[in-house]
C-alpha cells in the first residue's frame, strides 16, 4: 500500500501525452516488480524518486534505456543518482501542479548545454560595505548609511547598465567553479512560476500589494501571447559532504511568441543585470530556437536612454530592466 502510494505522487499516474514514453513507463513498471524487494525500496519513497529520475532521462533522451550492456539497471545506482538530481526532480515536479499552462503555440524549443565551467553562489553574499554601490546612490545619502546595506551596481535603479568588478572576479575564481549543465525550460505551470518569481525574488511571486505584476503576466500567458523562460545550472560533479547537486536560477525570460522575440530578460535580486554567462547562453539559445531581442533597444526595450546604432543588437549596455 505504501509503495502505491509512493507511486501514485509519480508521474506515472498521470497522462505522460506520448506514445513511446507510455511503453517506457511500462517498462518501468515490469523492472519495479523485478526489483522491488531490494532494500533500496525499503523505504517506499525512494521508489517514487527512482521513477520520477528514470522519467525524466527518458524525457530528455529518447535512447535512454532501462538496459545497459544487456543488463537492467542497478537499483543502487539508479537511487543514487536519483538523490544527486533531487532538486532538479522537484523543479520537474512543480512544473506538473497545479494550474497548467500550455506550451508555447510557436513551438520554442529548450536549451541544454552540458560540462560547462560556471560558478555557483553570488559574489554578494555575506558582502560587506558599500564599495559596489552605484557613485551617484554613494554621493547622495552619504557612506555610512550604506555600510549597513550593501547593493551591487543597479539594484536600485535599470536604466543605465554598470559593469559590477565584484561579479567579474567571481566568474574567474577557480575555487568557485564546478562543472554543470545549463538549461533552459519552458515555465507550464502556475506553481512554478511562482517558485521561480520567489527563489529569484522578482515581480513573479505573490506580492503583499496583490500579485498584480503577476497576474499581468499570468494573463498574458493564458492568451498564449506570451511563454516564460528559465535558465538554471545544475552542478554535475559531486562533492564529498554533497548529496543533492545544487539548482541555481540564473535567468527569468518572457518571450512573445508570435514575434518570435525574447521582450525580456532578468537575474535575481540584487543584481537582477544577467551575468556575462548566462548572456552568453541565452544568445546561444536564441540563434539555436530563431529568436531576437525586442526593438533596436535589445532585450527588454524600456524608456530610459536612447537608441545608440554603434552598439551590436546583443550589447548588454542595450538591456533594460523594469
Amino acid at each position: 500500500a505504501e509503495l502505491t502510494e509512493a507511486l501514485a505522487s509519480t508521474r506515472l499516474a498521470k497522462d505522460l501525452g506520448d506514445e513511446e514514453l507510455e511503453q517506457f513507463a511500462l517498462e518501468l513498471l515490469a523492472w519495479l516488480s523485478r526489483f522491488g524487494e531490494e532494500p533500496e525500496f525499503e523505504d517506499p519513497s525512494n521508489a517514487g524518486l527512482c521513477v520520477e529520475w528514470l522519467l525524466s532521462q527518458r524525457a530528455l533522451d529518447p535512447k535512454f534505456s532501462l538496459v545497459v550492456s544487456g543488463n537492467p539497471r542497478a537499483p543502487k545506482k539508479v537511487l543514487a543518482a536519483a538523490k544527486r538530481d533531487a532538486a532538479s526532480l522537484e523543479l520537474e515536479r512543480l512544473q506538473q501542479s497545479g494550474q497548467r499552462f500550455l506550451p508555447n503555440p510557436a513551438g520554442i524549443k529548450g536549451f541544454v548545454k552540458r560540462g560547462v565551467m560556471a560558478p555557483f553562489g553570488s559574489p554578494y553574499e555575506n558582502e560587506s560595505g558599500a564599495s559596489w554601490v552605484p557613485e551617484r546612490l554613494r554621493a547622495l545619502v552619504g557612506e555610512a548609511s550604506l555600510l549597513r546595506e550593501p547593493s551591487p551596481p543597479n539594484s536600485w535603479q535599470g536604466d543605465d547598465y554598470e559593469p559590477c568588478a565584484a561579479e567579474e572576479q567571481f566568474l574567474k575564481d577557480p575555487q568557485q567553479l564546478r562543472k554543470a549543465t545549463v538549461r533552459i525550460d519552458e515555465i507550464l505551470s502556475l506553481e512554478y512560476l511562482q517558485h521561480v518569481g520567489q527563489t529569484m525574488r522578482n515581480c513573479l511571486r505573490v506580492e503583499r500589494r496583490g500579485g498584480m505584476s503577476l497576474m499581468k503576466y499570468l494573463s498574458r500567458v493564458k492568451a498564449r501571447e506570451s511563454s516564460f523562460w528559465v535558465m538554471t545550472i545544475i552542478a554535475e560533479e559531486e562533492k564529498d559532504d554533497e548529496e543533492v547537486a545544487p539548482v541555481q536560477h540564473m535567468l527569468l525570460m518572457e518571450v512573445y511568441n508570435g514575434l518570435n522575440v525574447i521582450h525580456q530578460a532578468e537575474g535575481p535580486h540584487p543584481r537582477r543585470w544577467p551575468r556575462a554567462d548566462a548572456w552568453r547562453w541565452l544568445q546561444e539559445w536564441a540563434q539555436q530556437e530563431g529568436l531576437r531581442p525586442d526593438g533596436p533597444e535589445g532585450v527588454t526595450v524600456g524608456p530610459y536612454g536612447s537608441y545608440d546604432g554603434r552598439m551590436d543588437r546583443w550589447d548588454i549596455r542595450r538591456c533594460f530592466l523594469w
